[in-house]
């Protein structure tokens, strides 16, 4: 096997992953393994400039662990304008509102790109 492909092959293995339940996201956060990366529900970033404490955005029940390029791939699409936002970046929209409506559009993301079973 090429040198490239072997270093990419678990990136590409885990971003064809099916979708997975909640529970399961979850389980495995604590599981270090090439491919995944530990990703906030509500992004933690936003979540702490609007006062959210680091507590409640490093909570459990807040993380999960996904492919990696699916991960960047989430991140892209909260930095970009849609439709379904007023135009606004979803990381836009979300300033000033709640832990529910963050949770929702995290949730969703997830959903979208089939990370977490529908």
């Amino acid at each position: 096997m090429a040198a490239w492909l072997y270093d990419k092959y678990p990136y590409i293995k885990s971003y064809l992953d099916k979708p997975k339940s909640l529970e399961e996201l979850q389980r495995n956060v604590g599981k270090l393994e090439k491919g995944y990366e530990v990703h906030h529900i509500v992004e933690q970033t936003s979540a702490e400039r609007d006062g959210y404490s680091r507590e409640d955005i490093d909570a459990p029940d807040n993380l999960v662990r996904i492919p990696t390029l699916k991960h960047w791939e989430i991140t892209g699409w909260y930095m970009a304008p849609r439709k379904d936002y007023s135009g606004l970046s979803p990381r836009e929209y979300l300033r000033g509102k709640s832990w529910d409506v963050r949770r929702k559009v995290g949730l969703d993301a997830l959903r979208k790109f089939e990370v977490l079973k529908p």
